[in-house]
């Protein structure tokens, strides 16, 4: 075999080798299954919450991300349960966590804290996260 031959063996061998050594990156996506932005009566001021599932293989880390809608990023913190969300697994984000537990007295879910109030008429909101895409929905009053 000529040196080229041997080389590009070599070469074609160590690509192999860094590929199947390499740790592959999945990347979790938060999605938006549920918004409650305005109550049949009465105000919906504390009331409002945002459903989001994880349809990535991966954990996330739901309080490195923002909340994003009428112009802010919106921190988001644990309230019950970790400040992760497994994957394939739902959360709730609630404008107001005590209001939230009053409303909804037999939630066993995760959930999560927000400042946020949602526009009765309709908006686009945005979750972001430094590392990974943004998932994005929009919703408007029928």
């Amino acid at each position: 075999m000529s040196d080229g031959v041997i080389r590009l063996q070599s070469i074609g061998f160590f690509v192999f080798l860094l590929c199947s050594i390499t740790p592959q990156v999945s990347f979790a996506q938060i999605v938006v299954t549920e918004i409650m932005y305005d109550l049949k009566s009465g105000s919906d001021s504390g009331h409002e919450w945002v459903e989001v599932y994880n349809a990535g293989a991966s954990v996330v880390k739901l309080t490195d991300w923002k909340l994003f809608e009428n112009g802010t990023n919106h921190k988001i913190t644990g309230v019950v349960g970790a400040d992760t969300l497994m994957p394939y697994a739902y959360a709730v984000i609630a404008d107001n966590r005590e209001q939230f537990k009053v409303d909804w007295p037999n939630f066993s879910g995760q959930l999560f804290d927000s400042a946020f109030s949602l526009s009765n008429s309709g908006e686009t909101i945005i979750f972001r996260n430094a590392s990974s895409s943004d998932s994005v929905a929009s919703y408007q009053s029928s």
